[in-house]
């Protein structure tokens, strides 16, 4: 098989962030598309220009996975719940319970190949203080929340269907997942900055002094497709980092210089008072079924160094188009203002 004809590839998740961003690469790259989820939000226009078969399904339910592995040569597992303020029974059984329904299926069709996105954080945080973390270092914490606990879980069974059932499966650790299109992670940041482009200063979680990392989406998805040409990939975990080495206060700066033309004062809010305040808000919004103004599990993320250690991707030979987040930033914030999301 050429690389110019890749065979059939499924790819979960597909009208997410990352999703709909690997259907356009994975189509790039030669590959036909089935492309899944639980219904295809605004980019049904985006699958069809791209000729990409779009099916509407719910991994939860096994019933129906030999039908959407029929003739599929590959699967791309990004799938996954993201919100912290979903039941622990929702986030479980899509983080976990469908990883194993379609490792199950997977192995039954005879799939050549399986990427799995995990993510950074089920390594736990601090496993290396002052370092950088490793995909071999021993965890010293668990994972900071049930999110996080649940793609730890999902993962664990990618790495049982390696080892004991031959699973030709690569896994993806993305740290801050960034880039244009994005309505979550660190655009949170930028939005939050912009909101608050009128005060004399803008409030930061904490001192502001841990150290940054992201993943530019365009990186991200080229990385799997680098794993698909290269074997040596297969039965291993990646983290998948940039080398940036900013404090968060770094950060609210770069944001601020690229989105407003300026860098803002900054208002240090103690932690233990976000916390309350997340609690009061977290109540709010359960009480009146409405998204909270931000989650308390969001906060435990101001604690720690993200240093994710990516060298043993890189190590590969895989080149990073955004090797630091100043140059990935300055894009991102660029496409968001040329196409109407901040009016600056």
């Amino acid at each position: 098989m050429s690389k110019k004809d890749r065979g059939l590839v499924l790819i979960t998740g597909a009208a997410g962030f990352v999703g709909h961003h690997m259907v356009a690469e994975a189509v790039k790259a030669g590959f036909k598309v089935r492309a899944i989820d639980v219904s295809s939000r605004h980019y049904g226009a985006m699958f069809d220009a791209l000729g990409v078969e779009f099916v509407k399904s719910d991994l939860t339910q096994k019933n129906g996975l030999d039908r959407l592995l029929k003739d599929v040569n590959s699967v791309i597992h990004i799938a996954g719940i993201h919100d912290y303020s979903t039941p622990d029974k929702v986030i479980f059984a899509v983080n976990k319970g469908a990883v194993e329904n379609l490792c199950d299926a997977a192995v039954k069709a005879g799939i050549d190949r399986f990427i799995h996105f995990s993510a950074a954080g089920v390594h736990g945080y601090n496993s290396n203080p002052g370092n950088e973390v490793r995909e071999d270092d021993p965890k010293q914490t668990e994972p900071l929340n049930n999110y996080f606990i649940s793609k730890w879980e999902g993962e664990k069974i990618v790495h049982k269907y390696i080892k004991e059932k031959g699973l030709r499966a690569t896994i993806f650790r993305p740290g801050g997942i960034y880039g244009p299109r994005s309505e979550y992670g660190l655009f949170l940041v930028f939005k939050h900055i912009y909101d608050n482009r009128n005060k004399s200063m803008i409030p930061i979680a904490g001192k502001g002094d841990k150290i940054e990392r992201g993943s530019h989406i365009e990186d991200l998805c080229r990385a799997v497709i680098w794993a698909f040409d290269h074997d040596e990939t297969i039965g291993e975990a990646y983290f998948h980092s940039d080398e940036s080495n900013m404090t968060t206060v770094d950060f609210f700066n770069l944001v601020s210089r690229e989105l407003l033309g300026k860098e803002k004062k900054l208002f240090h809010v103690p932690i233990p008072v976000m916390r309350n305040v997340a609690r009061v808000t977290g109540l709010y919004a359960r009480l009146t079924k409405t998204t909270p103004l931000f989650e308390k599990a969001a906060l435990d993320y101001a604690l720690y160094d993200k240093r994710w250690d990516g060298s043993k991707f890189r190590a590969t030979g895989f080149k990073y188009k955004y090797p630091t987040m100043e140059s990935g930033i300055k894009e991102t914030i660029k496409w968001y203002k040329e196409n109407g999301w901040f009016n600056v």
